[in-house]
């Protein structure tokens, strides 16, 4: 039996989805301006991309699943939980997909890449020679990273297909794992959604 999702369920989830999608990508546009233009320490170089795209994204996304589950003001079964998180998580990654990669990266910051490259490469070899590499340790991170950068420079259609399609196999496996820790009733949250002058 295939899973009811109900037109309700749709609405929050899309709109959710889409400021969850804008947060994130302000969050990725912060990342790349703070990286090429204000963090000049190596550290800072590698922390700030890990921060605004690992760290901060996972609360922002507990909120919102609170916020999806308060909204709907009913008691969550796994599918349910699973359907409406995995539409959120999948309309916020296609908001990053079409802000960051097709509009910023191709509109407002055609060489975002040879910038983000560029910063690497400078950063990589003090980083490393702090920690005690030599210079053949440094070439060779160095050339590591051109190449990660010239394969991305070289995507076919195929390849970019392909990408989408194991990340949203990964959204969906994400979304499981939210589904099972918010299938809870949701009774308890719903009148703090109701009083929440933000929803």
């Amino acid at each position: 039996m295939g899973i009811v999702i109900s037109s309700e369920l749709k609405k929050n989830a899309l709109i959710s989805g889409l400021i969850l999608g804008l947060i994130l990508l302000a969050c990725n546009i912060i990342s790349f301006y703070l990286i090429t233009t204000v963090v000049k320490s190596p550290i800072g170089v590698i922390a700030v991309p890990y921060v605004f795209s690992i760290i901060l994204p996972i609360p922002f996304a507990i909120i919102f699943c609170y916020k999806l589950r308060a909204r709907m003001g009913i008691s969550w079964d796994f599918r349910i939980a699973t359907s409406g998180i995995f539409i959120m998580f999948l309309v916020a990654y296609a908001c990053i997909f079409v802000g960051r990669d097709l509009i910023f990266a191709h509109v407002i910051e055609p060489k975002m890449n040879i910038k983000i490259e560029n910063v690497l490469l400078a950063a990589t070899p003090v980083a490393l020679k702090q920690s005690g590499a030599n210079e053949k340790q440094i070439a060779d991170k160095q050339k590591q990273i051109k190449d990660q950068f010239a394969v991305q420079d070289n995507v076919t259609v195929w390849q970019q297909i392909e990408s989408q399609v194991i990340s949203i196999i990964l959204i969906f496996a994400i979304a499981l794992i939210f589904g099972a820790l918010f299938k809870r009733p949701a009774v308890a949250y719903a009148t703090v959604a109701d009083n929440d002058p933000a929803s």
